[in-house]
């Protein structure tokens, strides 16, 4: 799958938590060029296209290398834009230039800078291993059953989410999104069709959105970073989206 997908990394230049977070400098990089870094470590030959509204961000997507054609539309780059539509956008760009779609397509947010490559890696050679998965989403798994989890009921009660303690239970962390271009155009939705999550636990998955988060990115590279995982997927570790 080498080059059969498209990686889209989304920086707006708006943050209303963390102002500028995708410029700024971890251990003398930007957050972008963190992400530049993991996508190198992967050697997958992917072209990148950064979708963005700030000239800043598009001087630094262009130093390191990016296709940057376009200034996203001010009403994608807002507080209440859905990341669904954003890479919906660069696909069409990308369709219109090229005259056909990619396969896949990979979303890799700069606010995850310890993925690494081999994630990248193996999540591209499991679609492409795998014609019954329409997409793959990083995942961290969660040490709290379903059924420690309860729902309000409206007569002011609880009732637990689920009876089942055996299966691991997983959340999206945000470090890595791979989709099947036909799926997301279906579902207008990152998370579509039948779902493998890439498991990615502990401080290599972190997403920074706050400066409690940025503190705890700094100290993590001080502390040193965990080795990369080598195994990133279960057979039993199966989802599906009706999104």
């Amino acid at each position: 799958m080498a080059a059969g997908f498209l990686i889209v990394v989304p920086a707006r230049g708006g943050s209303k938590r963390l102002p500028g977070k995708n410029l700024r400098n971890l251990a003398g990089l930007s957050l972008l060029a963190h992400t530049a870094k993991a996508i190198e470590a992967a050697d997958l030959q992917a072209p990148v296209l950064l979708s963005t509204d700030d000239e800043k961000i598009v001087a630094e997507g262009v130093r390191l290398g990016w296709d940057v054609p376009f200034r996203r539309p001010d009403d994608l780059a807002g507080d209440d834009a859905s990341t669904a539509d954003v890479i919906l956008h660069a696909l069409d760009w990308y369709c219109a230039k090229h005259g056909a779609e990619p396969p896949a397509i990979m979303v890799l947010q700069a606010t995850s800078p310890f993925r690494g490559g081999a994630c990248i890696r193996a999540a591209a050679r499991f679609l492409e291993s795998r014609a019954d998965i329409d997409s793959v989403i990083a995942m961290t798994e969660s040490h709290i059953a379903p059924a420690q989890h309860f729902l309000a009921a409206e007569d002011g009660t609880v009732i637990p989410m689920a009876d089942d303690l055996r299966r691991p239970v997983y959340r999206p962390n945000g470090a890595l999104y791979l989709t099947r271009t036909t799926a997301l155009r279906q579902a207008r939705s990152l998370y579509s069709g039948r779902i493998a999550p890439l498991v990615i636990n502990g401080i290599r998955a972190i997403d920074i959105d706050t400066e409690s988060d940025f503190k705890l990115a700094e100290a993590a590279l001080a502390g040193g970073l965990p080795p990369e995982p080598t195994i990133f997927f279960s057979e039993t570790s199966m989802v599906t989206s009706s999104a």
